[in-house]
């Protein structure tokens, strides 16, 4: 290394060693690529030492040039995985990242889930009974659980913002598997309805957590599939929770609790030990992270992959008023949150009891196959999501909104033939099978392309990600109540046309998204034309 690089190199090391970052913020960092795409070592404009906190540049010869370029088994290996075209110091850190991040956020992600949806599971298997359950009871426990997530949505992604990531969503995971113990101990639906609403409090920071972290640490061309690796893990849940619900049925239908509650029991058991798990692995941020795995070096790689792509290095800025207006100054404030909306309560279309329902009143099926047939949606939808997750990379990270595109004309024509109903039976199977798998790929493909957009300003990401969650969970509180209506059932025709007009209305939310970050692109363009002529001049 020249000299000066070497000098630059400690300097910086030195700050990492002591986890002090002021001097990397001492002055703006706006970062620009140099010669090509991929590994490119940065130069900094507002720095009289252009040198990059660590070289990640690739110096490769014409022959290896000319291979990348055209071999097909080069191409087959990066659409398999990212790293293959990386400086080898910086494959060994996504190696360590990918490791300890995404498995924490998956296994998570996977029991936040669990919780969430096993009411629904203890719906359809006793507790109805049990509780002596009319109609729309089920609906009111979900609601609560929905206001419970409102109110802790931005006061927890702020409390995020300032302290340790590893140990808010470690303890969050622990403080939801006490209250899921707590649940089988209610003798009334007074007690449930409580328990509810805090397990929704407490779960409520931990999704745009987990995606304000994976955005912070992944660039444009990785987002997409990591972001889907914790999304299908919590689809997953589907795969599980049928399935162990049906082998409690089997095994504890003699016990003295019913058997509906030890699917809490486990759910309980299962989150302790992850939570533990997020407290020792999670990396926090690239400019806060101790974890015990990073040498030195791999902070540096951290800080210069972000200081690359010229996102903010400073994590840890204060909200201000004046900053958070300045947040609805821009039109990702209002736009993506309407985009998300739209996906998350079209959701429901397979979220509520609606295909379980089916099969047990329609067609009279025993409960062996309506506990394990939503968990083949949930098994082909993963399968799915994972394969359009490595083409969006693939390509550049730049087209999520073609598959969000998809995801709502699946579910427009899906939802528009269930609300008919009355067609064949494989049809009628096929329609569930267009509403039930985009769901997996929907939710990382719009957070995905939200953390592309907005890396340059850590805290607007960070607000307009909890913002764009949110919004979607407010009406979300209410709306199931009167759309799905148990009464309804099977055939649930106000809930199904909700949803294909909810579905057209988030074609159009995505297509005004495409839009202004086109417009906005061409004015880029127009101001670095014009900066270049003053150059020139």
């Amino acid at each position: 290394m020249p000299e000066t690089a070497q000098k630059s190199f400690d300097i910086k090391e030195n700050d990492v060693k002591n986890n002090n970052y002021d001097s990397v913020e001492s002055s703006p960092k706006k970062t620009t690529e140099i010669v090509n795409e991929r590994g490119i070592a940065p130069s900094d404009s507002n720095d009289d030492d252009d040198t990059p906190y660590i070289d990640l540049s690739l110096n490769l010869s014409e022959e290896e040039k000319f291979y990348r370029k055209n071999s097909k088994w080069y191409k087959l290996k990066l659409f398999l995985w990212d790293s293959v075209d990386k400086h080898p110091t910086e494959k060994k850190f996504l190696m360590k990242l990918d490791f300890f991040l995404i498995s924490s956020s998956m296994l998570g992600y996977f029991i936040k889930q669990l919780n969430a949806s096993n009411v629904k599971t203890a719906y359809i298997n006793g507790m109805d009974e049990y509780y002596n359950m009319n109609q729309n009871q089920y609906n009111y426990l979900n609601t609560l659980w929905t206001v419970g997530y409102i109110i802790g949505q931005i006061p927890s992604n702020l409390i995020l913002h300032r302290i340790s990531a590893r140990y808010y969503l470690g303890g969050l995971e622990i403080i939801w598997a006490i209250l899921t113990v707590l649940m089988i101990t209610c003798k009334s639906l007074n007690g449930l309805y409580a328990i509810r609403f805090f397990v929704g409090l407490t779960e409520s920071g931990y999704f745009p957590g987990l995606e304000y972290l994976v955005g912070s640490w992944y660039g444009k061309e990785e987002l997409s599939k990591r972001s889907t690796f914790f999304a299908v893990a919590g689809v997953a849940s589907g795969l599980v929770s049928g399935p162990l619900q049906s082998t409690i049925l089997n095994n504890f239908s003699a016990s003295s609790l019913p058997p509906f509650k030890w699917m809490f029991v486990f759910d309980a058991v299962i989150s302790f030990p992850i939570g533990i798990y997020t407290m020792f692995v999670d990396p926090n941020t690239p400019s806060t992270t101790n974890a015990w795995y990073w040498t030195n070096d791999d902070k540096l790689v951290a800080l210069e992959r972000r200081r690359r792509i010229g996102a903010q290095l400073n994590t840890r800025g204060k909200y201000t008023w004046k900053k958070v207006k300045s947040f609805f100054n821009t039109w990702h404030i209002y736009v993506f949150p309407l985009v998300f909306l739209a996906y998350n309560n079209s959701c429901a279309a397979i979220g509520q009891p609606t295909f379980e329902g089916w099969m047990k009143l329609a067609l009279k099926e025993p409960q062996e196959v309506y506990n394990r047939m939503p968990a083949v949606i949930s098994g082909v939808g993963i399968a799915v999501a994972i394969i359009i997750s490595y083409f969006a990379d693939f390509i550049g990270g730049k087209k999520n909104h073609y598959f969000v595109f998809a995801y709502f004309f699946c579910l427009l024509i899906g939802c528009s033939l269930l609300s008919g109903w009355y067609i064949p039976r494989g049809l009628h199977w096929f329609s569930y099978f267009l509403v039930g798998v985009p769901t997996s790929w929907g939710q990382p493909q719009i957070f995905s392309w939200v953390n592309r957009l907005l890396f340059e300003d850590d805290m607007k990401r960070n607000f307009v990600v909890v913002c764009t969650n949110t919004l979607a969970y407010v009406t979300g509180a209410f709306v199931p109540i009167f759309v799905w209506n148990t009464n309804d059932s099977p055939r649930y025709f106000i809930g199904f046309t909700y949803t294909a007009c909810l579905s057209a209305f988030g074609l159009v939310m995505t297509g005004i998204a495409v839009h202004f970050i086109r417009r906005d692109e061409k004015i880029k363009e127009r101001y670095a034309i014009d900066d270049l002529d003053m150059v020139l001049d």
